[in-house]
């Protein structure tokens, strides 16, 4: 994964990824693309407009079409007809931060989509739960943030990292943790000290349940990225 071409949609070989999981990774120049918003639904281009960056909301733009192609090619259909849902959180109920679904064309395909900038990357799982998240590597106060957002195993993990790398262990615990509970469902209602993801380990299964998954165990893989980009894909355990 280290050709970061503008256009690029990348699909990982199996044996870096969980079984039956595809992977697509993108890119957003900086330059909006008319055909972009041609796809999008208009609830997507509504918040296309809301942005007050326009880099924020080209960046938006591009993932989001990009995904809707992906998601296209596994499908059959045109990325245009694709319609997007969202279950409700199972934390505090309301859709707006639930798990995305297709709502349309009918499928049993899964997905979960992350942005970092103008990066971006969609996984998807045919009949199975399935988070990702993407994390920039930057500067950070890791010893300030740790102690909300880590288990005492993952400090104690962190501690024995050198100083220097250190903000790339602790987003790699973070992505491990956000891709967790994002095909648990919970969002951003999740208590993430409380989700330890074992950063030792290349793969980990991690306990987290929440009401209304009938998943209580999670596979969690670190994916291969670029030396300033973190991401991880989470599944079921028993899947």
């Amino acid at each position: 994964m280290n050709n970061f071409s503008a256009d690029l949609l990348h699909q990982f070989d199996r044996d870096e990824t969980p079984d039956g999981v595809v992977i697509r990774y993108g890119r957003s120049t900086g330059r909006g693309d008319p055909d972009d918003l041609d796809l999008l639904s208009s609830e997507e281009r509504g918040r296309v407009a809301a942005f007050r960056d326009p880099l924020r909301s080209v960046h938006f733009a591009t993932a989001h079409a990009g995904v809707r192609r992906s998601l296209a090619g596994i499908l059959g259909c045109d990325p245009a007809e694709i319609r997007f849902g969202r279950h409700p959180c199972a934390g505090c109920g309301r859709a707006r931060h639930g798990r995305p679904y297709i709502d349309r064309p009918r499928t049993r395909w899964e997905f979960s989509l992350s942005r970092s900038g103008p990066h971006w990357v969609c996984a998807a799982a045919e009949g199975v739960r399935v988070g990702v998240d993407l994390e920039r590597v930057r500067p950070m106060d890791v010893s300030s943030l740790a102690p909300g957002v880590l288990s005492a195993g993952e400090r104690r993990h962190l501690g024995e990292v050198p100083p220097e790398f250190r903000p790339a262990e602790f987003l790699r615990c973070w992505t491990r943790k956000e891709a967790v509970v994002k095909a648990s469902g919970i969002g951003i209602e999740a208590e993430l000290g409380a989700i330890d993801v074992t950063p030792g380990q290349a793969c980990a299964e991690v306990n987290h349940k929440v009401p209304g998954c009938e998943f209580g165990t999670w596979s969690v893989t670190d994916l291969p990225a670029r030396a300033d980009l973190i991401s991880a894909v989470a599944v079921p355990a028993c899947s």
